[in-house]
């Protein structure tokens, strides 16, 4: 009799959980956004951004797509950040690179909480990637690259938000002297930048700090 009542309870607890295993890929198939919801509010941020591209690949809602990056740039998945970071911001002159504008000009308009400052989404969004990139270059064309990528997404106004100065910190925070050297050189070679601007200014202290310290 003890036999047949362990029995029936371990087929009921088999049952349970192959029901509560096929409710949650089933969730996880039809509501992703739900499921990117539910993880990140119980710490399990980095498969939250999983489900947020997955989301962004039912939808293409590009808000979902930023997201997976941000998330990705977060707990150090640099490639895969890097990857959905080009889908984000498509090639030259296409289309994708048109609905990456739009996207970000959208987001500035958003409501920000009182005393919040005002700031831009497309060089917040670019100065995270910068820092991506640069985490990704190892060859000297490609650390050239990450400067070059920083210096055309930075607009002439350099915002303290600016991949450039997102870039300048990351670099001198891991004490990189000689990529603190390549920009600074890439940065006093650039033309379109007001040389009195006080954010321009403080870069260029900052990095020539960092590389005259060694």
């Amino acid at each position: 009799m003890k036999k047949l009542i362990l029995k029936t309870a371990l087929i009921t607890v088999g049952v349970v959980m192959i029901l509560a295993v096929s409710v949650f890929g089933i969730v996880s198939f039809c509501a992703p956004a739900s499921m990117m919801r539910f993880c990140e509010s119980i710490g399990l941020k980095n498969i939250s951004g999983d489900y947020a591209y997955q989301e962004y690949q039912n939808s293409r809602d590009l808000g979902y797509l930023a997201h997976a990056f941000e998330v990705a740039a977060d707990n150090g998945s640099y490639a895969v950040a890097e990857e959905r970071f080009e889908e984000l911001y498509g090639e030259e002159e296409s289309d994708a690179r048109t609905a990456f504008a739009a996207f970000c000009e959208q987001q500035n308009t958003v409501s920000l909480p009182q005393g919040v400052p005002d700031f831009n989404y497309r060089s917040y969004l670019c100065g995270r990637a910068a820092t991506v990139k640069y985490h990704l270059a190892v060859t000297d064309d490609e650390k050239e690259a990450v400067c070059a990528f920083a210096i055309y997404e930075t607009g002439e106004e350099f915002l303290p938000e600016s991949p450039l100065m997102s870039l300048a910190i990351e670099a001198i925070e891991k004490e990189d002297v000689p990529f603190c050297s390549l920009l600074l050189n890439q940065v006093k070679a650039e033309t379109k930048f007001d040389e009195q601007n006080t954010h321009y200014l403080n870069l260029v202290k900052f990095l020539e700090e960092a590389v005259n310290e060694q």
